[in-house]
Parts: structure tokens; C-alpha cells; sequence
């Protein structure tokens, strides 16, 4: 106990270095990235020459200048502002620090684990954890982004009806749309206030929130504004499009509702009557955990069980 104690003191002490470590050069990165506006700022409000791809290139830039921790930092951050957490990276790995200790004395102290494989698995699960967490996180932001992003075109087109510039019509639209429309949008509007033009602000959005209707919006402005036309009724058009997408994207997934119950069904069907014998007679199962024979034969049949449900999951999918 002592010993493991004397370890869980250590890898304590190693973990707050890396913490610390990284926080440094989180503030290091966020000081020079301040610096570098400070002195881009003037120039660009004076040529207004913000594009995207000016702007893709001096973040490739910025990165292959950085070094990994900085790099590494970047992604995190990048990560979490898709996924619209109101966190900081700097919390975040606060957080994942407090889980590694806690994963890390649990498995060592309180199930006797041995340290390296402690250590191993204190790392592995809070990783995969925050990854799922943003993961998830990303996609909610998305499914609510589309679901309203119809409604949203309407108010804008509705204020371009009225006379209001374009700019305005945006910041009717910031006013009015839930999250996370209003804080995308409201980045829109503040590219357009400074100066980008409609079809980049819209290109960029496209680029942020990576989905067909908002890939539709970015290439419908920017066709308008190449070769002219109503706005207005290229709007709402594209609006009413993407109404009738979603509702056949819900018809679809009503349609194959059956699909993806029974594959449901037929992967937890396995594993309940395994739970079921494991509490009548746990010895009768204990051949596939013991035996050599009976272990290649669990993992083939664990292996049948994820191709079956793959199989099935594709069949039942309906791409719209």
C-alpha cells in the first residue's frame, strides 16, 4: 500500500508538470496570436483583403511555425469550439487532469491494479472519454443547426424583402435564431461588418458547420453573386428546398424505424440471455472465459454480432 501510494504521489507530481507545461504554452500561443492581430488589424481594416484562403493559409502557417504542444493545443481548442462548449482549453485539460488522477488511484489503490497498467488506462480513459464527449457534443450542434437553419433563411430573406441591407437582415436573424444559428450567424455578420464579402462570409460558414444544407446556402450565394439575380427569391427558394429535404430525410428514417430496431434487438438479445445464464449458473458460461477453445469461440461470435449489426445498420440507412 505504501509503495503504491508512493507512486500515485509521483504520477501526481508528473501529471501537474505536463499540466502546467501545457498552460504555459497555451498562454505563450494565445500572447503571440494577440501580437499578431495587433499588427494585422490596421492593415486589414485599411485593404480589406480578408479572404479564406489568405486566412487558411497563415493558420497553415501559424501551425507549421508552432511546436507539437502548441499544435496539439490548437486542435483541442478548434475541437471544442466545434462542438460549442463554453470551455476553454485550459479547463479542459484541467478536468481531464483531475479524471486521470482519480481513474489512476481508483485502479491502483482501490482494485490493486499494478501501477504501469494503472498509469496506461489513467491516461487512455479520460482521452477517449473527452473525444466521445466532443464527438457527440459536434453532432448535436449540427443536427440542431440544420433542423433550424430553414426558419433562419426565411427571417433573412423576409429582411431583404423589407429594404434592410444585408448585414441588417443578419442581425434580425442573430436576434431571433436559438443556438447555435445565432452564434454562427453572428459571425457571419461580423465578417460582413468588417468588410468580407457575402460570398466568403457564406463560404466560411459552409466551412464551419460541414453539411449539405449549409454547402447548399454557401454555393447559391456564391452563384448570385457571380452572375446576379434576386437574392430574395434565391433564398427562399433554397429554404423551401431544404424544408422538403428534411421532411424526406424524416420519412426515410421513419421507413427504416424497423431496420434499426430489430438490429437493436437482435445485438442486445445475445448478451441478456448471456446475463441471464450468468446469474442462474455462472459455471456453465465459465469454458468461454477459461478455456482456450471456448475464448476463440466467444470472440468469433462477438465478431459475427458487430458484422451483423454493420450489415444490418447499412441496409436500413437511407442516404437523402
Amino acid at each position: 500500500m505504501g509503495f503504491d501510494l508512493i507512486l500515485l504521489v509521483l504520477g501526481g507530481l508528473a501529471l501537474a508538470g505536463v499540466v502546467l507545461g501545457a498552460l504555459i504554452a497555451l498562454d505563450r500561443r494565445r500572447r503571440a496570436h494577440l501580437e499578431r492581430l495587433e499588427r494585422a488589424l490596421p492593415a486589414r481594416q485599411i485593404t480589406g483583403t480578408d479572404t479564406p484562403a489568405r486566412r487558411k493559409r497563415g493558420t497553415a502557417h501559424a501551425a507549421a511555425n508552432g511546436n507539437g504542444v502548441a499544435r496539439v493545443l490548437a486542435r483541442l481548442e478548434r475541437a471544442i469550439a466545434r462542438a460549442g462548449l463554453r470551455l476553454s482549453a485550459t479547463e479542459c485539460l484541467f478536468q481531464v487532469g483531475i479524471a486521470v488522477l482519480i481513474v489512476f488511484a481508483g485502479l491502483t489503490i482501490g482494485l490493486g491494479h499494478p501501477p504501469f497498467l494503472a498509469a496506461i488506462l489513467a491516461i487512455a480513459l479520460p482521452a477517449v472519454g473527452l473525444s466521445l464527449i466532443l464527438k457527440i457534443a459536434y453532432g448535436r450542434r449540427i443536427t440542431a443547426f440544420t433542423q433550424q437553419l430553414p426558419e433562419a433563411l426565411d427571417v433573412f430573406a423576409r429582411g431583404l424583402k423589407a429594404g434592410r441591407p444585408v448585414a441588417d437582415s443578419l442581425s434580425i436573424v442573430v436576434e431571433n435564431a436559438p443556438e447555435p444559428l445565432r452564434s454562427e450567424f453572428a459571425t457571419c455578420h461580423g465578417q460582413l461588418v468588417l468588410g468580407t464579402g457575402l460570398a466568403d462570409t457564406f463560404t466560411d460558414l459552409a466551412t464551419r458547420m460541414p453539411t449539405p444544407e449549409a454547402n447548399f446556402f454557401g454555393v447559391a450565394t456564391s452563384l448570385q453573386t457571380e452572375t446576379g439575380g434576386n437574392l430574395v427569391d434565391t433564398i427562399e427558394n433554397l429554404a423551401q428546398q431544404l424544408r422538403d429535404r428534411r421532411r424526406l430525410k424524416q420519412k426515410a428514417r421513419a421507413l427504416s424505424s424497423e431496420a434499426r430496431a430489430s438490429a437493436m434487438i437482435l445485438a442486445s438479445l445475445p448478451f441478456g440471455i448471456a446475463g441471464v445464464i450468468f446469474v442462474l449458473n455462472a459455471e456453465y458460461l465459465s469454458p468461454l472465459f477459461y478455456d482456450p477453445r471456448g475464448q476463440k469461440l466467444l470472440a468469433a461470435g462477438i465478431m459475427g454480432i458487430i458484422i451483423g449489426v454493420f450489415m444490418m445498420v447499412r441496409m436500413g440507412r437511407l442516404d437523402v
